[in-house]
């Protein structure tokens, strides 16, 4: 399985929060913090770290007035295609697009949401890719809450 690379204000966008974050901010002036933080209803500990990366990725830029609000603006305007942020199928190899157009059988496992689950999966689908031949490459921050099963579809 072939890795997609990508530059990192696509990587950054492609995130439905980050994405809802620079879109709210690109029909804005500037908004604070609060404001963001009510408009896509993430935590605040969440949004920055969203707009964190946004920052990184010169997207976005910050000041703070003279109070302590600080106030996000847009720094690098980027045509946003209007295709869903969720379109994975597009990101996946041609042999497993042909797979699920092919009538796939597909599985959905879903995954406990907490840190010693979570840890524990990482390392058994780094060890699946490992046995695998498979360089794998997830980001640190990268939080599995499924995995999808794909296979091809059984005769009868």
């Amino acid at each position: 399985m072939s890795k997609i690379r990508v530059d990192g204000q696509t990587m950054a966008l492609s995130h439905p929060t980050r994405r809802a974050v620079y879109e709210a901010l690109l029909n804005a002036d500037e908004l604070s913090t609060v404001m963001l933080q009510k408009s896509t209803g993430v935590t605040r500990y969440h949004l920055y770290h969203h707009l964190q990366s946004l920052q990184k990725n010169n997207l976005v830029e910050n000041h703070r007035d003279e109070g302590r609000a600080r106030w996000w603006r847009v720094k690098e305007r980027v045509v946003l295609n209007n295709a869903p942020s969720n379109d994975w199928v597009g990101n996946l190899s041609p042999e497993v697009q042909n797979l699920l157009e092919g009538g796939a059988d597909v599985h959905f496992i879903p995954l406990q949401n907490d840190s010693s689950s979570i840890a524990a999966t990482r390392s058994v689908i780094e060890d699946i890719a490992e046995v695998n031949g498979v360089e794998l490459d997830m980001a640190v921050t990268f939080m599995p809450n499924g995995i999808l099963v794909i296979g091809p579809k059984r005769r009868s």
